[in-house]
């Protein structure tokens, strides 16, 4: 269903991989986007748990899907945690998403950034402490996931040069691959789990051209739509939850009359 829809871009609200099945094959240049994390967090329309190898299953279809759907010179950003930690989850999503994005469906990989999200993970034990007994490693981070469909090199270089709004402080901290970024506070109020739209805008920048196609079909409360909007990108949005979806339009008309 189409939820909402201005010159830039359309917002559906529906299951992601039916939505993304309607959609066009190599009509998208980036997708950017953070998938459920199974953790058992209190999303608002979504149940966050499931049996990890059924959960393997759901993000592989999205990300054949995601093949699929992106050009041969597209790129995706996954966001997830690198290491999860506890006594109920010792696993590592994002590794398990990278085996299966290059081994199985077809991606190449080409980086990872890092972001350390402390208001997420907090630290709470050492495990046997101050003994080599069992100490527990904290691995408080979320991770970046940067892949590819064919070609890293963009192929539409030559027609968008000169326009290139990333200045040399955000091109720096791109290529770093350290993200040094606070959460934005104001939005967990509406979400439990949103990455900063500064992250957003970074990889949007840094990875897309105006103009390019960008995808997030766990859209959430809209941040890398927003982005997209204000960074003059087209965009496609996908979300589940009918509430998220309101909140994502809010955010963004805040930039459908942005003049640069």
């Amino acid at each position: 269903m189409v939820f909402y829809r201005n010159e830039q871009g359309t917002l559906y609200c529906g299951d992601c991989i039916k939505i993304m099945k309607t959609l066009p094959a190599e009509s998208i240049d980036f997708i950017l986007t953070s998938p459920p994390y199974n953790l058992g967090i209190e999303y608002d329309f979504y149940k966050d748990k499931r049996p990890y190898e059924e959960y393997l299953d759901f993000l592989k279809a999205f990300l054949k899907e995601s093949y699929r759907l992106l050009k041969p010179d597209g790129r995706l950003v996954v966001n997830h945690y690198l290491s999860c930690g506890t006594a109920e989850f010792r696993f590592a999503p994002l590794m398990d998403i990278n085996y299966i994005a290059t081994r199985e469906v077809g991606f190449k990989h080409h980086g990872l950034a890092v972001w350390n999200d402390t208001t997420v993970v907090k630290r709470t034990a050492w495990g046997s402490y101050l003994s080599p007994s069992a100490p527990y490693v904290s691995s408080p981070f979320e991770g970046f996931l940067i892949l590819y469909k064919q070609e890293w090199k963009k192929r539409n270089e030559k027609e968008n040069k000169g326009i290139n709004r990333i200045t040399k402080k955000e091109f720096q901290e791109f290529t770093s691959g350290i993200l040094k970024v606070y959460p934005e506070k104001k939005w967990r109020k509406k979400h439990p789990a949103p990455f900063p739209e500064k992250i957003s805008d970074l990889f949007i920048k840094c990875l897309t051209y105006e103009g390019d196609v960008v995808l997030d079909p766990f859209a959430g409360i809209g941040t890398t739509l927003a982005s997209a909007q204000k960074l003059k990108r087209k965009w496609i949005g996908i979300e589940l939850s009918p509430n998220y979806c309101k909140e994502a339009v809010k955010r963004i008309k805040a930039y459908e009359n942005l003049l640069w």
